[in-house]
């Protein structure tokens, strides 16, 4: 099938020709155009990350180091020209060349981020980005810095799919199989590049894809793994040199057909069919106009205003019924919240006193052991991250699974009733004018992620007390015994920080979430009621119109109806296909 995107935005054009100056329409090709679907590469440091990105985009623009990149992600959209724009952390901008970037994302020209840059963002032309792909690129895990595996991290949850690229020098390390291990709730929305092919026979491509697929599933738990071998610097040249036997060498199609078939099916048919309800829907309230626009001319001028005053007394009720809907919707919403905080305390009550059982024993037990403050410290702070992802990685799943059916259940019976009235005001209008008039209703998923993430570890350090008596110059001894005294306060206070921060992000998400169908139910509601009372502001218009324009005008809008019902087969046709 044609791209969806393409056919839609063709649709939307023709629609604009014969009704213009439409919001809906507007609205409509603003959420094609602004639903992006995000594609986060990932990876251990070079393992040819940024050929990779380089290849998909058939240019030399993200830069590549022979040392580590800073923390920087960069977020690489669509433009008709090519250009660069960093966003520091006081939130002011500045654009610069595209040959600049490197200035403000590796280590070596912004050593540990003094430029205080909190994002670069490139615009090019690449054809793949005008699919509406967003790559981000992210910095390389396992890297000597750690907060750049944090980085990495803190994308997944809110990315479409992730690539993770490896090389077989060496094949997978063990950072590379932490991180996964680490992420594993994440891993179907995972496509693992094995780069750099060229560099070993055929033979030992083989052995190297097959150990580490066999590693993969057993580390990730999942046995669907495909592994997708290429040279993306082979590709780079080739596009670069518009070289098509240099492409097929390459392998890189495997990985594009892939992404491309995922986009088409997780995320472009599910905003296609939103959009298409959008115009489907304008073009029922078109349809209701031109009949009632057309059947109202039978009236005499004083009936048709005296019908038209009693329909506006019949939409004052309606809007006031809908300010209630919301009204329904924010106790609903607060209520989500408050189950939430109880969840929130029984964990507590399940998991709190074990976990400060768990480390008081080992703090008992290596505080025999003859190590060093440095060791000590690592080890406790190894453990206490251990449980805490253990704790929270499950818990975090369950209450987001639970939270997003919720949320889906309060959308679906809001939708019902908005729907419910949309038909009211059709059969009231019907009613009124004595025009027999149909209702488009319609109910649409959520395109919105419920997932979140918090971040594991604080920068400073997870187990502070250890930074205010160990990092000193007290004797082990001393230090130890002033530690223990702490470790069931600390212990305490970091489970509530991660509580604050689950709850933090996942009700951030609700919110946002909330206000998109909040709008998307007022628009329908209200371009329904904005169609008809056009229509009829329209309606005594013509009336008072010699009889010449009004034959004029009925010819146009017997045009019209002819054009919309042939756009109407075309998008039903579209949708069937799609769904």
């Amino acid at each position: 099938m044609q791209n969806i995107k393409d056919i839609l935005k063709k649709e939307i054009n023709s629609l604009k020709e014969i009704t213009p100056k439409s919001t809906a329409l507007d609205k409509a090709l603003n959420k094609l155009e602004s639903e992006q679907f995000n594609l986060v590469v990932v990876g251990q440091f070079k393992r040819g990350k940024s050929t990779f990105i380089n290849a998909l985009l058939g240019d030399n623009i993200v830069p590549s180091s022979i040392l580590p990149l800073t923390s920087i992600v960069t977020i690489i959209s669509y433009s008709p020209t090519k250009k660069a724009k960093v966003k520091f952390l006081d939130n002011s901008e500045r654009e610069i060349d595209i040959k600049e970037i490197e200035k403000y994302v590796t280590e070596k020209h912004n050593p540990k981020n003094k430029l205080n840059v909190k994002e670069v963002y490139v615009f090019h032309p690449s054809e793949y980005l005008k699919k509406g792909v967003r790559i981000i690129d992210t910095p390389g895990i396992g890297s000597v810095f750690k907060h750049n595996t944090d980085v990495a991290l803190s994308f997944l949850p809110y990315c479409d799919a992730a690539v993770f690229v490896m090389s077989p020098d060496p094949p997978l390390t063990e950072a590379e199989i932490e991180f996964l291990k680490n992420v594993r709730v994440y891993t179907e929305k995972f496509f693992f590049v094995l780069n750099k092919i060229d560099i070993v026979s055929e033979d030992e491509l083989d052995e190297v894809v097959e150990f580490n697929k066999s590693l993969l599933k057993e580390r990730t738990q999942n046995d669907n793994i495909r592994i997708y071998p290429i040279s993306a610097k082979t590709a780079l040249k080739a596009k670069i040199n518009k070289d098509s036997h240099l492409l097929k060498q390459s392998k890189i199609k495997a990985i594009e057909e892939s992404l491309e078939e995922f986009i088409a099916k997780e995320r472009m048919n599910i905003i296609a069919i939103s959009v298409i309800n959008a115009l489907l829907r304008h073009i029922n309230n078109e349809l209701t106009a031109y009949k009632l626009q057309k059947e109202t001319q039978k009236l005499s001028i004083e009936e048709l205003t005296e019908k038209v005053k009693k329909f506006d007394g019949f939409i004052k009720t309606v809007k006031d019924e809908a300010e209630e809907y919301e009204y329904i919707l924010d106790k609903r919403i607060d209520k989500i919240y408050k189950e939430l905080d109880e969840e929130i305390e029984k964990l507590k009550e399940a998991q709190l006193p074990p976990l400060i059982e768990k480390m008081q024993k080992h703090f008992e037990e290596k505080s025999k052991e003859k190590l060093s403050t440095e060791e000590f410290e690592n080890y406790m702070t190894q453990k206490m991250n251990g449980y805490i992802m253990e704790i929270f990685s499950e818990w975090r799943k369950e209450q987001s699974d639970i939270i997003s059916d919720k949320v889906e259940r309060i959308y679906e019976d809001l939708a019902k009733r908005i729907n419910a009235k949309i038909e009211e005001i059709i059969n009231t209008a019907s009613s009124i004018f004595d025009v027999k008039l149909n209702a488009y209703v319609d109910t649409e998923k959520l395109t919105q992620k419920s997932d979140f993430y918090f971040m594991l570890e604080d920068q400073m350090g997870i187990l502070n007390i250890f930074a205010t008596t160990f990092r000193t110059k007290l004797p082990f001894f001393i230090g130890k015994k002033i530690a223990q005294k702490h470790i069931k306060n600390t212990t305490i206070e970091l489970f509530d920080r991660h509580c604050g921060r689950v709850r933090y992000d996942l009700t951030k998400r609700v919110r946002e979430t909330t206000f998109k169908f909040k709008d998307q139910l007022k628009d329908k509601l209200d371009l329904t009621i904005e169609a008809i009372q056009d229509a009829l502001n329209k309606a005594i218009k013509l009336k008072q119109e010699n009889e010449k324009q009004v034959e004029d005008k009925l010819k146009e809008i017997e045009k019209n109806t002819k054009l919309l019902l042939e756009k109407k087969r075309e998008l039903e046709e579209l949708k069937a296909k799609i769904g």
